[in-house]
């Protein structure tokens, strides 16, 4: 790492455009655990407590699939209105709050929809309403707190059974740990990365 005042000259020699740019640049001020695993996982479990950055993480991964064009994803939360204040919306770490001015996403509450400018499309579904992901396909997911869904195992399996679109489908769940079976067997899977 540089020394602090060269690293102080080098951000004041930055346009007003790439001090902005530098702002939205995740993986410039990411930890190294908060960025994607460098192998092809098909479930990254990030299993942590407050502080972590889970739902930042997860933020920022929904806009780098919504940017490379991957759509639909999966927003699955444990009830919409977690989702909309979690995930969303409301939180500090929220896709609307952490979104680049270029890359905003409009917001359709009523339509349980995200819709980025490049045509990217964000789903919002609830645990506590599993039957609502039988049928829907994707082609990313993100799941905050599968621990404290009401229908984890329902939820999931369903979310699976439409994660099929492209070639690399692929989830990120976070969540606060809790020894749940599907838990157990998401740690015991070769394709997730903890």
């Amino acid at each position: 790492m540089l020394p602090e005042q060269e690293r102080i000259k080098i951000v004041q020699s930055l346009s007003n455009l790439e001090a902005e740019v530098l702002l939205y640049d995740w993986e410039f001020w990411a930890r190294p655990n908060q960025l994607p695993p460098a192998w092809n996982w098909y479930v990254w479990l990030i299993l942590s407590g407050r502080g972590f950055g889970k739902t930042r993480t997860s933020s920022e991964l929904v806009t780098a699939w919504a940017k490379q064009g991957y759509s639909p994803i999966a927003l699955v939360g444990q009830t919409k209105a977690d989702v909309r204040d979690t995930m969303v919306e409301v939180g500090e770490s929220s896709i609307l709050k952490i979104s680049p001015p270029w890359f905003k996403p409009e917001y359709e509450p009523s339509k349980r929809r995200l819709t980025w400018p490049n045509g990217a499309i964000g789903l919002i579904y609830s645990g506590d309403e599993p039957d609502q992901l039988r049928g829907p396909q994707h082609a990313k997911a993100s799941v905050d707190e599968l621990c404290k869904f009401r229908y984890p195992q329902d939820t999931w399996d369903n979310l699976m059974l439409g994660l099929r679109i492209g070639d690399n489908p692929q989830v990120i769940v976070t969540t606060t740990p809790r020894p749940l079976q599907i838990i157990k067997d998401l740690l015991a899977d070769k394709q997730t990365a903890i």
